[in-house]
This record gives structure tokens, C-alpha cells and sequence, in this order.
């Protein structure tokens, strides 16, 4: 049975006229807590479709329910408006933080439609610091950039870097752009990232991430489209230091609020003594 650090103090009072080896029991966990940490964590990831399901029927408050429902704790949101006409002129990943109650980050890829078009993060952690890396884009034979945002985020006394992207739709630009997302999230802190790849599994750039990161969905569900899935192209990574113990991978095919379905993985974070 693991005990809880933050429980002790109450194990303790309740303890102490009972059974006093118990007690003894308990401080010695209380000491071997410090020394590891466990952490169980689910992530989301999903393309919202800027707010609307296929019909482009708006659909950000159901989006919204559903996160706040799936009890999710980090969630990386592709195809995000913010204040665009076609959407309402809504600031939408303030507006999914008030309805969960989650601290969020937005960066833009471009400028769209009188507001941006980008990527939103969700967290039930405390965003310590956030950062727009620009990947690779080719359009109309120009290079340009999107972004890849990046958080990192206190879980406890420890701290993860989490990561989301929406990769190009051509191979060769994927390629590109996949080498560019590794170097953005190398450093010391564990990274889980998460996106719409545009890349079926066997395909180089997904291997090339999965070598690194592992896939946590190794079922490899369908995600696209939302009615009769038949294609595999958004995933969640997780560093093979910290993402071990997966419980859960689910893609919930009754979530129709996007052309996406999202996909959900549920996993332990565990960081050696």
C-alpha cells in the first residue's frame, strides 16, 4: 500500500494510542517518500477544429464540459482561435480555462480572420514558464513558421516540460519539422508531448519521435475523422524517464464536437530516488 506523504500527519494522530510500531512504520515511510515521487497523470490531446464540430457548428462549450468531466490534469489543444470572426470573436482558451478552472497558455501560429489561429495548453498545475518555438512551414513556396508551444509546470516538488504541435500535411515538411520539435524540448526536464502529427505511425517522422519519446498509445487507435475513424495522427509521447505504469489509453468515440476525435492516456509519472 503506498501512503501518501501528505496523509501522514493524520495516519500518525490516529496511531499514536494504538499501535506505537505502526507509528514507527509510518515515520519510516515518511522518510523513504522523499527520496522518490509518484504521480499519476492524464493527458489529452485534441484538434478542437477552432471551436466547431464538422457541420461548423459552434461547439467550444461542449469542448469545454468534456475536459472538465474527463478530469484530465494537462491538455494540448491544436486548431485554437482566439478572438476570430469565424468563431465568435471569442477568446477561446480563456474561456475553456474559466469553464475547467485550469491555467492555460496560448501562442498563434499566424495572425486569421481579425484575431490568431494557434495552440492552446490546459493545466491543472501551475504554468512556471511558457515558450513559442517556431517549426518549419512551407506555404504557397515560402517558408515561413508555426508554432510549437511549450509549458513547464510544477507537479509537486517536481517539474515536467510539456509540449504541443500540428505538424504539416507533406512528409517533407514533417521530417523537417519533427527534427525541429526534438531539439526544441531536449534539455534536463522530462517532456510529454502531445499533437496532430498528420503522420500515420510507421511513417519516419513518427518513428523518428518514438525513438526518443515513446507513443503511449501503442493500440494505435484511430483518431480522424470523428465519424468511423480510420487514420492514427494524433499522439501523445512521453519521456521513457518519467512514463511508466500506463493505466488508461482511450479514445472516446462519443466526443463529436470536432472533426477530431481526442485522444486520452493515463499514466504514472515516476521519477527515480
Amino acid at each position: 500500500m503506498r501512503v501518501n506523504r501528505q496523509d501522514l500527519p493524520h495516519l500518525s494522530r490516529g496511531l499514536r494510542f494504538r499501535n506505537p510500531l505502526l507509528v514507527v512504520f509510518t515515520f519510516l515511510l515518511a522518510c523513504l517518500s522523499g527520496s522518490s515521487f509518484s504521480q499519476n497523470l492524464k493527458v489529452i490531446s485534441y484538434n478542437i477544429h477552432h471551436g466547431a464540430n464538422a457541420q461548423e457548428e459552434l461547439t467550444l462549450s461542449q469542448i469545454g464540459a468534456y475536459i472538465k468531466d474527463s478530469g484530465a490534469d494537462l491538455v494540448g489543444l491544436q486548431e485554437v482561435d482566439s478572438l476570430c470572426r469565424r468563431s465568435g470573436s471569442q477568446d477561446q482558451m480563456k474561456l475553456l480555462a474559466d469553464m475547467t478552472g485550469m491555467h492555460y497558455a496560448f501562442y498563434r501560429h499566424f495572425a486569421y480572420d481579425g484575431g490568431a489561429y494557434g495552440l492552446g495548453v490546459l493545466s491543472r498545475f501551475p504554468i512556471l514558464e511558457q515558450k513559442n518555438d517556431r517549426i518549419t512551414s512551407v506555404k504557397n513556396g515560402k517558408k515561413e513558421s508555426l508554432a510549437q508551444l511549450s509549458v513547464r509546470v510544477a507537479i509537486g516538488d517536481k517539474e515536467i516540460l510539456f509540449s504541443t504541435v500540428h505538424l504539416a500535411l507533406d512528409q517533407t515538411t514533417r521530417l523537417i519539422q519533427a527534427r525541429e520539435v526534438l531539439e526544441h524540448v531536449s534539455g534536463d526536464l522530462p517532456v510529454v508531448l502531445t499533437g496532430d502529427f498528420n503522420a500515420l505511425p510507421d511513417t519516419e517522422e513518427i518513428q523518428l519521435i518514438h525513438r526518443r519519446y515513446p507513443m503511449q498509445d501503442s493500440s494505435l487507435q484511430p483518431t480522424f475523422p470523428y465519424h468511423q475513424p480510420i487514420k492514427k495522427i494524433d499522439y501523445i509521447f512521453a519521456d521513457p524517464r518519467i512514463g511508466r505504469g500506463l493505466t488508461v489509453v482511450r479514445v472516446p468515440v462519443e466526443i463529436l464536437h470536432s472533426d477530431h476525435l481526442p485522444l486520452e492516456a493515463e499514466f504514472s509519472l515516476q521519477w527515480p530516488p
